[in-house]
């Protein structure tokens, strides 16, 4: 057997037989699974806003015939909000919450197609003005597609408008754009958010149609409050600026789509994966930062490491198989931990609100949902390792778990309740940097992104052992 080898086989037996072991392991689980569960189930969101809005300014004329394709080209679109829409709209009238099929463009979006509120098609994100849209109306089935120059178009799908009339429709283009949540951190933890009303300005241009009428009508489309809704405000009056070469400029303000669809009702982003694992994870660390001072300490303790270095003087390689064997077993076992941490909290979150249509259904499929997943063991598991270096370092339990909850739990505390820029720091450049693995989405008060503040906390690892390894082999047991 290899010198390697039987460091490794004899630290985990080392580890298997010490009582305290599945003690930390067990309280490790439990500490993460309880707190999940506390933590969710007081976690809150609600809305009270409408459920759909159409509020837009149109420039529109009156339809001849029931089918027919539409064609026009958004030369240019105001970056006024990522959720700004432009394009083109087929309408019953131009009555607030009448029958109609859109397809438009965004800022930050892309392209989308929707009909009555209700039903949508979400097209390439990365789609920006200039680019030409194209509906094709057949009865009450419509079908979207863009293209960036006019030739090669790509299709969305095709949708069905429940009440459109089969002549007689207004059909032209549209603009809005709806209030930006401006967010503000006022504090480590503390996020203010409030709505500032914005307007969308777009120009159309090569605008093709079958409707009799030549001359553009324009109807700034306003929404009345519904009885169980607080008053919304006015907003402002649209315009519309035909030019010689024929384009339409158009200006307006509001929203159009349904809950959920086109960023109706969103809000201050919410990473839901993250709040599904970050206090349980923090909790845990404080049976991994103890099992993991005791592994080495211990030893120096009760002598036994003269033992070990009599039977394999590389001191090195065994702090190493320590190390190895250490992380490996609290990776397996906090690995279906906090999956399960991740399955427990879904349920709550939902009841409390966190659910479609205002917010997505996190999913152990998606890539940044597994990262974090498995980013979160990883984490408790070099907590664990950096806990052995620090132990190996001191070679005294008591000062050694001091310092790690002092770092790991104690200045994240404080840190919490102090300052923005100290906040920041101790969440990008201490071990808990580490944590950020379990972002999925990038919010304001993100110090750091996943693999940077991992990366942190492996350098922190790594120098923890490195130093271990020198005084190990420079001073004596």
């Amino acid at each position: 057997m290899s010198g390697p080898v039987r460091a490794l086989r004899a630290e985990w037996t080392k580890l298997r037989s010490v009582r305290s072991t599945a003690f930390a392991l067990i309280a490790m689980v439990g500490l993460l699974l309880l707190m999940t569960i506390a933590s969710a189930s007081g976690s809150s969101t609600s809305y009270d806003g409408p459920k759909a809005y159409d509020t837009l300014t149109f420039a529109h004329r009156t339809t001849t015939t029931g089918d027919g394709t539409y064609t026009a080209r958004v030369a240019s679109q105001k970056n006024s909000s990522p959720w700004a829409k432009a394009g083109l709209l087929l309408k019953d009238g131009t009555k607030s919450g009448s029958s109609y099929a859109a397809l438009m463009v965004t800022p930050g979006h892309g392209v989308r197609m929707m009909t009555d509120s209700k039903h949508e098609l979400v097209g390439d994100s990365d789609v920006k003005a200039p680019v030409r849209l194209r509906m094709t109306r057949a009865g009450q089935r419509v079908t979207g597609a863009w293209s960036a120059d006019g030739r090669t178009w790509h299709t969305l799908g095709t949708l069905t408008v429940a009440d459109l009339p089969a002549t007689g429709a207004e059909a032209g283009v549209f603009v809005t754009s709806p209030k930006r949540s401006v967010e503000k951190r006022t504090g480590p933890t503390e996020i203010s958010a409030h709505p500032v009303p914005t307007t969308g300005r777009a120009t159309f241009d090569h605008v093709t149609m079958p409707v009799g009428q030549r001359s553009w009508s324009r109807t700034d489309i306003v929404q009345p409050p519904e009885k169980s809704e607080p008053p919304m405000d006015e907003p402002a009056p649209g315009t519309l600026h035909r030019a010689a070469s024929g384009a339409l400029t158009v200006t307006g303000s509001g929203d159009l789509g349904g809950l959920g669809m086109a960023g109706v009702g969103a809000g201050p982003g919410v990473d839901l994966v993250k709040q599904s694992l970050d206090d349980g994870t923090q909790l845990a660390t404080l049976a991994v930062i103890a099992l993991g001072v005791l592994f080495v300490t211990s030893e120096y303790k009760t002598g036994t490491l003269r033992t070990t270095f009599t039977a394999s003087p590389r001191r090195g390689r065994v702090l190493a198989a320590k190390a190895a064997v250490l992380g490996g077993a609290v990776f397996v076992v906090a690995l279906p931990a906090t999956v399960a941490a991740f399955l427990l909290a879904r349920p709550y979150q939902r009841d409390n609100g966190f659910r479609p249509p205002l917010f997505d259904n996190p999913s152990l499929t998606d890539p940044a949902g597994i990262r974090a997943v498995v980013g979160s063991a990883a984490f408790l598991a070099l907590i664990a390792v950096l806990s052995l270096g620090v132990g190996a370092l001191l070679r005294r339990t008591v000062p050694a778990i001091v310092l790690m909850f002092m770092a790991v739990v104690v200045l994240p505390l404080v840190a919490a309740t102090t300052s923005i820029a100290l906040g920041d720091f101790v969440s990008s450049a201490t071990p808990v940097a580490g944590m950020a693995i379990q972002q999925t989405v990038h919010l304001i008060d993100s110090a750091t992104t996943p693999w940077a503040g991992f990366g942190v906390l492996c350098l922190y690892v790594a120098v923890a052992l490195v130093a271990a390894r020198f005084r190990l082999v420079r001073r004596d047991v």
